[in-house]
């Protein structure tokens, strides 16, 4: 505990106590009388006695009271503030976690407000000295104050404040923090606040002198290390790459729930033959103790289309730990949880969708947490594409593109797709293709579209062809793109081929010795997929991954691929919206409302990285198939609200947890207020019941 006004109260107690006292010493005035006896006067002749000049003072209860009641009132002039031992810091670094799992309900407030309460305390028992004449004359003569920074994390770090002494302004600035349903990462805030805490050093010349005869010079540092102080509920997925250099860390620790049942995945997929069926896949998982049971729904765009009741176990950790109460005999109307149960349950629904729309599996049951309540699914409409292949003929094409479910693949040679023979748009300016293929041929000025380049190069003023490469094997390919799902290219070599230096917007697929040889490039609205060799030059033309190759090419360049299927995106991640090449900007809808205008680059697409919440984002007048996108939690740590019974660990060290702060204000002065008073109270019931005795 301090005090902001204790020279300013001291001076008064030196007034008022000797007062107080004097009064004690000071002989009374009084009338002489005549009795016939002192027997029943020997109280006052005590209180002569008491009150002789000079004389010792007697033990007196009510001088006692008095003394205290002064005393009281004293402190209470000195404005006594409660002051944490973040106060004793010169820098303080406040990180506040606002990750999804900061969003679980306690009572009537969040994990977040709680926390952003907590860190409005602290900074309230910062920098609260009287200024000016008052400062000098507080404990100590002029303290330095304290600079406070406030960073806010989930996924990605933000900073709320730099340093400051203006914690008023730091109180508005905590309050506005908004949630976010981001994964929990304390990297980033740690890494961001070293770089804002590393001291300023200065050098200080040395006595002795270096090998080369010139006086050397020791760094010193010029500030004192910082203290972090995290109010978090401490959910941290990973702790082992956590660094801390400097400083010291506390923890406040959020939160107690931990009832919170949520789904965990959402899939959905087209039938290979029927594609008018989609095929809905769902995980619901169960993170409280006890089990539970509830109803899912899955809605198509707003519309119930069917309900499964599912029933899940307590999670085991949580029984574990109440295994003394699960051993007591079940009461008569608790029905307990079947042995095959467990606390996770998977999902599947057939649905009847011959068009494009917008998924959501919601749960009934009301819990702690409701981001993880529901997730969403953008499903495009059913088509089977229409493929133009510009080739002098190509077999091998030919038998793979037959067995594809297309609705139509069409040959031509290059002299009849230059005299106009399959047009790519009719009349209207509608596309007649979803996909163009041009085999070892490069045509000029081609429209907006989506085009397979096989043994030639697109772009030549842009992408420059490296030498002949002879008889190579893939060395590096990404088997997690669309492109290149199960295909394998192990045993694959290619008799001939040319790497080329792609821009920096190209997306590399697959690398030959020399470079790139498998990539994807977008311009001026043409999305181009571009494989440097032609297919008949590898032994890839006769492998079973061939045939699947092309099959994700389609998809992927048509807009059926994993874009409209199966893409997972969660809160925090970046959202590539195609923009029509006549359109210059364009604006995103996110789930609360709220918009944002987007501006395409040179590629014709435009970025989006402010998914921070879930649900579905619109783009008004976009491309079609590209129009909406889902952002899901999908994550079992965060969905997993219980407290974590060991202790967080930064730097293999333990991080020491602190008490929250009980109190609005640090000032107490009310508190000494009300004991003085009680203590009148006191005092004049004693007065009184001696008097009328």
């Amino acid at each position: 505990m301090s005090f902001l006004n204790l020279w300013w109260a001291a001076a008064v107690a030196a007034v008022v106590v000797p007062l107080l006292l004097i009064l004690y010493f000071l002989k009374l005035r009084r009338r002489d009388e005549l009795v016939p006896s002192t027997l029943l006067w020997k109280r006052a002749v005590q209180d002569l006695q008491v009150n002789a000049p000079f004389q010792r003072l007697r033990k007196n209860l009510l001088l006692l009271l008095q003394l205290l009641i002064l005393a009281a009132a004293i402190l209470a002039l000195a404005r006594p503030i409660i002051r944490t031992t973040a106060a004793e810091e010169e820098r303080v670094v406040i990180l506040i976690d606002r990750s999804a799992s900061m969003n679980t309900r306690e009572g009537d407030q969040t994990r977040l407000e709680l926390a952003k309460e907590q860190a409005v305390r602290l900074v309230k028992t910062l920098n609260r000295r009287s200024r000016g004449w008052r400062s000098f004359l507080s404990l100590g003569g002029a303290e330095a104050e304290t600079k406070v920074m406030v960073v806010a994390f989930a996924d990605r770090a933000q900073i709320i404040s730099p340093f400051t002494t203006n914690t008023a302004e730091l109180e508005d600035l905590i309050r506005e923090i908004k949630p976010t349903d981001g994964r929990t990462n304390l990297q980033e805030p740690l890494q961001l606040a070293e770089a804002y805490m590393a001291p300023p050093v200065r050098f200080t010349a040395g006595m002795e002198e270096g090998l080369e005869g010139s006086p050397s010079a020791t760094p010193e540092s010029a500030a004192a290390p910082a203290k972090l102080i995290l109010i978090s509920d401490a959910l941290v997925a990973d702790t082992t790459d956590l660094v801390l250099k400097s400083g010291s860390m506390e923890l406040v620790r959020i939160g107690a729930a931990q009832d919170n049942v949520g789904i965990t995945t959402l899939r959905t997929r087209r039938d290979y033959e029927r594609p008018e069926i989609l095929s809905v896949f769902l995980t619901v998982g169960n993170y409280g103790p006890d089990p539970v049971e509830t109803d899912v729904s899955v809605y198509v765009d707003g519309t119930l289309r069917t309900v499964e009741t599912v029933r899940l176990a307590g999670k085991p950790d949580a029984a574990e730990e109440g295994a003394d109460e699960a051993a007591k005999p079940a009461e008569a109307d608790e029905r307990p949880a079947d042995a095959g149960e467990g606390s996770v349950a998977s999902l599947a629904f057939d649905l009847a969708l011959d068009k494009a729309g917008v998924i959501e599996a919601r749960l009934s049951r009301d819990d702690a947490l409701a981001t993880d309540n529901a997730a969403y699914a953008v499903v495009p409409p059913p088509r089977r594409q229409r493929v133009l292949v510009v080739t002098e003929r190509n077999f091998v094409l030919d038998a793979v593109l037959r067995y594809l479910p297309l609705e139509k693949h069409t040959f031509v040679t290059p002299r009849e797709f230059e005299s106009g023979k399959a047009p790519l748009h009719d009349d209207e300016g509608k596309p007649q293709y979803e996909v163009v293929v041009f085999d070892k041929y490069l045509p000029e000025d081609l429209p907006a579209g989506n085009y397979l380049y096989l043994g030639v190069c697109p772009e030549p003023d842009r992408i420059q062809l490296g030498e002949p490469q002879k008889w190579h094997p893939f060395i590096w390919w990404d088997e997690t793109h669309p492109v290149l799902r199960h295909v394998a290219l192990e045993h694959v070599y290619v008799v001939e081929s040319r790497a080329a230096e792609v821009p920096k917007q190209a997306e590399v697929l697959a690398e030959g010795p020399d470079g790139p040889i498998l990539f994807r490039y977008a311009a001026e609205g043409r999305h181009s997929l571009v494989l440097m060799f032609p297919v008949e030059k590898a032994t890839w033309c006769g492998k079973n991954s061939f045939p699947i190759f092309v099959y994700n090419a389609i998809r992927y360049l048509g807009g059926v691929g994993s874009e409209g299927e199966g893409e997972v995106y969660r809160p925090g991640a970046a959202l590539r919206v195609p923009v029509p090449a006549d359109v210059n900007k364009v604006r995103l809808f996110r789930p609360d409302g709220s918009q944002a205008t987007l501006l395409p680059d040179a590629s014709g697409t435009a970025c989006f990285g402010g998914t921070e919440r879930v649900g579905v984002y619109r783009v008004e007048a976009g491309v079609p198939g590209h129009e909406q996108f889902a952002v899901n939690l999908e994550d079992d740590w965060e969905s997993d609200i219980a407290p974590r019974q060991d202790p967080l660990t930064v730097d293999a060290r333990e991080v020491k947890e602190v008490g929250t702060i009980k109190t609005s204000t640090p000032e107490v002065w009310r508190w000494f207020v009300g004991a003085g008073l009680v203590l009148v109270l006191l005092e004049w019931w004693i007065y009184n019941r001696r008097v009328m005795l």
